[in-house]
């Protein structure tokens, strides 16, 4: 990224030294808790357009930082004089990734995300909990704040990688408090589970069932809006019967639950559209079209057109092909197309 006022570019070296030098330190970064962290405003600037934006424009000397934590605008300062993030941490990760969107330091971003793909490639499918759920947080969090799926999408390939039994185990102990969970977060997981979306399904039954619940909570409502039934039943049909009776237990329906339940029933009711692969379709034998084999060819394609028989492009052309190649004449593939 260069800087077109200086044809600087960044991210660069200014000197770690410089960190915390009292006659450089001009620009301070207001804490909820304790003293300012100190930076110069020239080396942030270069890095920031925004802060650039603040302190030359603005003529600002001081910004409020109460929202990030001590560590990250540490890390976010060390980062923006040296142009390498090696102060970022599980800990402090959020912050610092939040803060190069605020200010919209570009390069950090791009490293923060480098971040999170390092991490990810380190998991496996011995992974413990605390690894995994670190990383789907941050996806939930991604998308709740910015909507944005960068984290997600790289989440879900990496759980695409693990057996299903794995990935059963993580959603158990994840959604646990199923009821609490929001909408984004059930956006999230079946993202991160894709075609295995029963494993949340399942989840959410045996959240009912423990439960004895009489009247639909939060995530039981954020799931039934989000989850497609049908492929799900599809896969496992023995969850039909199960979701229908213990959806029966609930006593209690308002306005928007009854809407939501209408909803699932025409979801699940709707016709299925046939549809017919192309190695079945049937071809037009030379008995069945001997008669057209005397007639010219623009009588041959309209009496075709009108038989019940021809149901598609493909057995149009096969049987003008036997027209042709029994006339020994050369197909002329243009006019066909036409």
């Amino acid at each position: 990224v260069s800087t077109q006022s200086t044809g600087v570019s960044v991210p660069a070296d200014f000197g770690r030294h410089h960190l915390g030098s009292p006659s450089h330190g001009n620009l301070a970064f207001n804490m909820k808790e304790g003293d300012p962290i100190k930076a110069n405003s020239i080396i942030m600037s270069l890095n920031s357009p925004v802060i650039d934006d603040l302190t030359t424009n603005l003529h600002m000397t001081s910004l409020d930082s109460e929202d990030f934590s001590r560590e990250a605008v540490d890390c976010f300062i060390e980062s923006s004089y040296t142009g390498e993030i090696e102060a970022v941490t599980l800990e402090n990760f959020r912050d610092v990734n939040k803060m190069s969107h605020v200010f919209k330091v570009n390069w950090l971003s791009d490293r923060c995300v480098g971040y999170f793909d390092n991490y990810l490639k380190m998991l496996d499918t011995e992974s413990s909990y605390t690894d995994l759920v670190f990383v789907v947080n941050e996806a939930v969090y991604q998308l709740s704040t910015t909507k944005k799926k960068v984290f997600l999408d790289l989440v879900a390939q990496k759980f695409s990688q693990f057996p299903a039994g794995k990935v059963e185990c993580f959603f158990k102990e994840y959604l646990s408090n199923f009821g609490d969970s929001n909408t984004c977060v059930i956006d999230c997981c079946i993202a991160i589970a894709q075609s295995n979306t029963d494993i949340i399904v399942k989840i959410f039954l045996e959240h009912l069932e423990k439960k004895e619940l009489k009247v639909l909570d939060a995530g039981s409502r954020a799931l039934l809006k989000r989850v497609d039934l049908s492929s799900c039943f599809i896969k496992k049909p023995e969850l039909h019967e199960r979701f229908f009776t213990v959806l029966d237990q609930i006593t209690t329906v308002d306005q928007d639950d009854m809407k939501l339940i209408l909803s699932l029933f025409k979801q699940a009711s709707a016709p299925k559209k046939a549809v017919i692969p192309v190695d079945v379709s049937v071809h037009v034998s030379l008995p069945t079209f001997k008669p057209y084999l005397d007639m010219s060819y623009d009588e041959a394609v309209e009496s075709l057109l009108n038989k019940k028989y021809i149901t598609n492009l493909y057995m149009l052309f096969d049987a003008m092909w036997i027209y042709f190649d029994e006339n020994e004449q050369e197909v002329p593939f243009a006019d066909l197309l036409e």
